[in-house]
Protein backbone atom coordinates (compact mmCIF):
# COMPACT_ATOMS: atom_id res chain seq x y z
CA UNK A 1 0.00 0.00 0.00
CA UNK A 2 1.26 3.30 -0.68
CA UNK A 3 2.44 5.07 2.18
CA UNK A 4 0.87 8.14 0.50
CA UNK A 5 -2.51 7.19 1.45
CA UNK A 6 -1.53 7.30 5.20
CA UNK A 7 0.13 10.90 5.39
CA UNK A 8 -2.89 13.08 5.39
CA UNK A 9 -2.63 16.81 5.64
CA UNK A 10 -2.98 18.94 9.04
CA UNK A 11 -6.88 20.07 9.90
CA UNK A 12 -7.23 23.95 10.04
CA UNK A 13 -7.74 25.09 13.63
CA UNK A 14 -9.30 28.22 12.84
CA UNK A 15 -12.77 28.73 13.64
CA UNK A 16 -15.24 31.57 15.25
CA UNK A 17 -17.13 29.63 18.16
CA UNK A 18 -16.66 26.05 19.83
CA UNK A 19 -19.78 24.35 20.88
CA UNK A 20 -21.18 20.91 22.30
CA UNK A 21 -25.12 19.80 21.70
CA UNK A 22 -25.67 17.46 23.76
CA UNK A 23 -28.84 17.12 26.65
CA UNK A 24 -28.53 19.49 29.64
CA UNK A 25 -27.50 16.75 31.99
CA UNK A 26 -24.48 15.25 29.22
CA UNK A 27 -23.40 19.14 28.93
CA UNK A 28 -23.72 19.63 33.13
CA UNK A 29 -21.75 16.04 33.45
CA UNK A 30 -18.93 17.92 30.69
CA UNK A 31 -18.88 21.41 32.60
CA UNK A 32 -18.14 19.89 35.43
CA UNK A 33 -15.30 18.37 33.76
CA UNK A 34 -15.94 14.76 31.94
CA UNK A 35 -15.16 14.57 28.08
CA UNK A 36 -16.41 11.58 27.45
CA UNK A 37 -13.98 9.92 24.45
CA UNK A 38 -15.33 7.46 21.94
CA UNK A 39 -12.83 5.38 19.40
CA UNK A 40 -13.04 5.68 16.13
CA UNK A 41 -13.76 1.85 15.81
CA UNK A 42 -16.93 2.97 18.10
CA UNK A 43 -17.90 5.56 15.42
CA UNK A 44 -17.24 3.07 12.35
CA UNK A 45 -19.71 0.22 13.88
CA UNK A 46 -22.46 2.52 15.19
CA UNK A 47 -25.82 -0.04 13.62
CA UNK A 48 -28.73 1.70 15.19
CA UNK A 49 -30.79 2.94 12.23
CA UNK A 50 -31.34 6.42 14.33
CA UNK A 51 -27.54 7.32 14.43
CA UNK A 52 -26.89 6.44 10.57
CA UNK A 53 -26.93 9.87 9.68
CA UNK A 54 -25.88 11.32 12.75
CA UNK A 55 -22.58 9.90 14.00
CA UNK A 56 -22.48 6.19 12.42
CA UNK A 57 -19.61 6.87 9.40
CA UNK A 58 -18.68 3.51 7.47
CA UNK A 59 -14.99 5.67 6.61
CA UNK A 60 -13.81 6.72 9.62
CA UNK A 61 -11.70 4.40 10.57
CA UNK A 62 -10.11 4.59 6.97
CA UNK A 63 -7.27 6.65 6.41
CA UNK A 64 -6.32 6.25 2.65
CA UNK A 65 -8.33 5.56 -0.07
CA UNK A 66 -6.94 4.80 -3.42
CA UNK A 67 -9.29 4.79 -6.50
CA UNK A 68 -8.74 3.92 -9.94
CA UNK A 69 -10.49 6.48 -12.83
CA UNK A 70 -9.39 10.24 -14.19
CA UNK A 71 -7.09 12.15 -12.86
CA UNK A 72 -5.94 15.61 -12.87
CA UNK A 73 -3.06 14.64 -15.19
CA UNK A 74 -4.71 11.55 -16.84
CA UNK A 75 -5.98 7.98 -15.59
CA UNK A 76 -4.99 5.95 -12.50
CA UNK A 77 -5.29 1.93 -12.66
CA UNK A 78 -5.24 -0.17 -10.15
CA UNK A 79 -3.74 -3.86 -10.76
CA UNK A 80 -3.67 -6.70 -8.24
CA UNK A 81 -2.01 -9.98 -8.22
CA UNK A 82 -3.56 -12.96 -7.46
CA UNK A 83 -1.59 -16.12 -7.96
CA UNK A 84 0.03 -15.77 -11.50
CA UNK A 85 -2.86 -13.77 -12.97
CA UNK A 86 -3.22 -9.58 -12.52
CA UNK A 87 -6.68 -8.22 -12.36
CA UNK A 88 -7.88 -4.73 -13.04
CA UNK A 89 -9.92 -3.38 -10.58
CA UNK A 90 -13.26 -1.31 -11.34
CA UNK A 91 -13.47 2.51 -10.60
CA UNK A 92 -16.17 0.96 -7.69
CA UNK A 93 -13.83 -0.76 -6.13
CA UNK A 94 -11.41 1.03 -4.65
CA UNK A 95 -8.35 -0.19 -1.99
CA UNK A 96 -8.46 1.37 1.38
CA UNK A 97 -6.02 1.60 4.01
CA UNK A 98 -6.41 1.09 7.81
CA UNK A 99 -4.62 1.43 11.04
CA UNK A 100 -4.95 -1.10 13.20
CA UNK A 101 -5.13 0.60 16.25
CA UNK A 102 -8.25 2.95 15.33
CA UNK A 103 -9.81 1.58 18.66
CA UNK A 104 -7.15 3.00 20.63
CA UNK A 105 -7.71 6.32 18.92
CA UNK A 106 -10.51 8.70 20.91
CA UNK A 107 -12.39 11.17 19.70
CA UNK A 108 -14.46 14.16 21.64
CA UNK A 109 -16.78 16.03 18.81
CA UNK A 110 -17.45 18.91 18.90
CA UNK A 111 -19.29 22.04 16.77
CA UNK A 112 -17.51 25.03 14.95
CA UNK A 113 -18.56 28.05 13.39
CA UNK A 114 -16.13 28.54 10.80
CA UNK A 115 -14.87 28.94 7.21
CA UNK A 116 -13.71 25.80 4.85
CA UNK A 117 -10.67 25.86 2.76
CA UNK A 118 -12.28 27.90 0.16
CA UNK A 119 -13.26 30.56 2.94
CA UNK A 120 -17.07 29.80 2.39
CA UNK A 121 -19.30 29.78 5.63
CA UNK A 122 -21.95 27.00 6.17
CA UNK A 123 -25.10 28.83 6.63
CA UNK A 124 -23.86 32.22 5.82
CA UNK A 125 -26.95 34.49 4.90
CA UNK A 126 -27.19 38.48 4.83
CA UNK A 127 -28.68 38.20 8.14
CA UNK A 128 -26.50 36.17 9.69
CA UNK A 129 -25.07 32.72 9.99
CA UNK A 130 -28.09 30.01 10.08
CA UNK A 131 -27.70 26.95 11.47
CA UNK A 132 -29.10 23.60 10.34
CA UNK A 133 -32.43 22.11 12.74
CA UNK A 134 -30.93 18.81 12.27
CA UNK A 135 -28.57 19.65 15.04
CA UNK A 136 -31.39 18.80 17.32
CA UNK A 137 -30.92 15.75 16.58
CA UNK A 138 -28.16 16.06 18.88
CA UNK A 139 -29.47 17.00 22.12
CA UNK A 140 -31.43 19.88 23.23
CA UNK A 141 -29.09 22.07 24.82
CA UNK A 142 -26.05 23.55 23.63
CA UNK A 143 -22.74 24.50 25.56
CA UNK A 144 -20.54 27.50 24.51
CA UNK A 145 -16.48 27.56 25.13
CA UNK A 146 -16.14 31.27 26.15
CA UNK A 147 -12.11 30.83 26.68
CA UNK A 148 -11.17 28.28 24.16
CA UNK A 149 -7.57 29.10 25.01
CA UNK A 150 -8.34 28.07 28.58
CA UNK A 151 -10.27 25.06 27.57
CA UNK A 152 -7.53 23.57 25.75
CA UNK A 153 -4.77 24.26 28.28
CA UNK A 154 -6.96 22.23 30.77
CA UNK A 155 -7.50 19.66 28.33
CA UNK A 156 -3.65 19.17 27.57
CA UNK A 157 -2.78 19.09 31.56
CA UNK A 158 -5.21 16.14 32.03
CA UNK A 159 -3.76 14.53 29.26
CA UNK A 160 -0.28 14.78 30.91
CA UNK A 161 -1.59 13.39 34.03
CA UNK A 162 -3.49 10.72 32.72
CA UNK A 163 -1.54 7.47 32.53
CA UNK A 164 -1.74 5.50 28.78
CA UNK A 165 -1.76 8.61 26.98
CA UNK A 166 -0.19 8.88 23.68
CA UNK A 167 -0.15 10.90 20.35
CA UNK A 168 0.49 8.90 16.99
CA UNK A 169 1.00 11.10 13.83
CA UNK A 170 -2.38 10.90 12.54
CA UNK A 171 -3.73 12.68 15.14
CA UNK A 172 -1.55 15.58 14.17
CA UNK A 173 -1.69 18.54 16.75
CA UNK A 174 -4.52 16.80 18.34
CA UNK A 175 -7.46 18.60 17.28
CA UNK A 176 -9.24 20.19 14.10
CA UNK A 177 -11.99 20.95 12.12
CA UNK A 178 -13.83 18.15 10.23
CA UNK A 179 -13.12 18.76 6.14
CA UNK A 180 -16.19 17.68 3.97
CA UNK A 181 -15.39 16.37 0.54
CA UNK A 182 -17.51 13.52 -1.53
CA UNK A 183 -15.97 10.52 -0.37
CA UNK A 184 -17.48 8.43 -2.58
CA UNK A 185 -15.30 9.96 -5.69
CA UNK A 186 -11.96 10.89 -3.47
CA UNK A 187 -8.70 9.22 -3.94
CA UNK A 188 -5.98 10.17 -1.32
CA UNK A 189 -5.27 10.42 2.35
CA UNK A 190 -8.20 10.45 3.97
CA UNK A 191 -6.79 10.93 7.65
CA UNK A 192 -9.29 11.23 10.78
CA UNK A 193 -10.25 15.24 9.73
CA UNK A 194 -11.58 14.38 6.32
CA UNK A 195 -15.85 13.22 5.74
CA UNK A 196 -18.20 12.74 3.69
CA UNK A 197 -20.15 15.73 2.36
CA UNK A 198 -23.06 14.46 3.61
CA UNK A 199 -22.14 15.60 7.18
CA UNK A 200 -21.56 19.19 6.54
CA UNK A 201 -24.31 20.05 8.63
CA UNK A 202 -22.12 19.23 11.60
CA UNK A 203 -19.73 21.48 11.47
CA UNK A 204 -17.33 19.31 13.59
CA UNK A 205 -14.44 20.00 14.88
CA UNK A 206 -12.58 17.13 17.21
CA UNK A 207 -10.41 16.70 19.64
CA UNK A 208 -8.25 13.63 19.02
CA UNK A 209 -5.52 11.55 21.34
CA UNK A 210 -4.57 7.89 21.51
CA UNK A 211 -5.22 5.63 24.73
CA UNK A 212 -3.96 2.33 25.86
CA UNK A 213 -5.90 -0.36 26.69
CA UNK A 214 -5.60 -0.22 30.35
CA UNK A 215 -6.72 3.82 30.35
CA UNK A 216 -10.37 2.42 29.21
CA UNK A 217 -13.85 1.83 30.46
CA UNK A 218 -15.64 -1.25 29.99
CA UNK A 219 -16.88 0.21 27.25
CA UNK A 220 -13.83 0.79 25.46
CA UNK A 221 -13.84 4.04 26.33
CA UNK A 222 -12.19 7.11 27.68
CA UNK A 223 -13.12 9.16 30.24
CA UNK A 224 -11.00 12.09 30.56
CA UNK A 225 -11.95 14.40 33.64
CA UNK A 226 -10.23 18.06 33.00
CA UNK A 227 -11.41 19.62 35.92
CA UNK A 228 -14.44 21.98 35.77
CA UNK A 229 -15.05 24.72 33.51
CA UNK A 230 -18.14 26.24 34.51
CA UNK A 231 -16.49 29.76 34.34
CA UNK A 232 -15.53 29.18 30.81
CA UNK A 233 -18.53 28.23 29.24
CA UNK A 234 -22.31 28.80 29.15
CA UNK A 235 -25.68 26.57 28.78
CA UNK A 236 -28.58 27.47 26.89
CA UNK A 237 -31.19 26.12 24.99
CA UNK A 238 -30.75 25.21 21.30
CA UNK A 239 -33.69 26.90 19.88
CA UNK A 240 -31.27 29.96 21.26
CA UNK A 241 -28.80 29.11 18.62
CA UNK A 242 -31.00 28.22 15.61
CA UNK A 243 -33.89 30.94 15.45
CA UNK A 244 -31.40 33.82 15.76
CA UNK A 245 -28.91 34.04 13.18
CA UNK A 246 -24.65 34.99 14.39
CA UNK A 247 -22.90 37.85 12.80
CA UNK A 248 -18.88 37.22 13.05
CA UNK A 249 -16.14 39.35 12.75
CA UNK A 250 -13.45 37.73 11.25
CA UNK A 251 -10.80 39.02 13.84
CA UNK A 252 -7.76 36.98 14.77
CA UNK A 253 -7.54 37.23 19.32
CA UNK A 254 -5.87 33.82 20.61
CA UNK A 255 -3.12 31.36 19.49
CA UNK A 256 -3.51 27.86 20.71
CA UNK A 257 -1.11 25.07 20.31
CA UNK A 258 0.75 26.73 17.74
CA UNK A 259 -1.99 26.87 15.07
CA UNK A 260 -5.14 26.93 16.72
CA UNK A 261 -7.17 30.30 16.49
CA UNK A 262 -9.92 31.08 18.29
CA UNK A 263 -11.53 34.19 16.73
CA UNK A 264 -14.00 36.70 17.50
CA UNK A 265 -17.87 36.61 17.07
CA UNK A 266 -19.75 39.92 16.50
Amino acid sequence: MNNGLLNAPAPSKQFWLLFKIASRERLKQMQSGLLYMNSLDYFSSLQDEVYLDLRADNYENVHGILRAGPTENGRTEIWMEIGDKKVKLDERFPLTAKYNITKNIMLFCMGCLAEDRNGNLIGDTKEGVVFDEKLKQFGDHVLTIKNPVEFWKRYTKALTIRKGIFKPQMVHEGCGRIDYTNIYTFSGAKGIYLKDQRYEWQREFRLAIGADDDALNANGALELRIGTIKDISEIFPIEQLLKRPIKVTKTPTQEIAGRLFALRRG
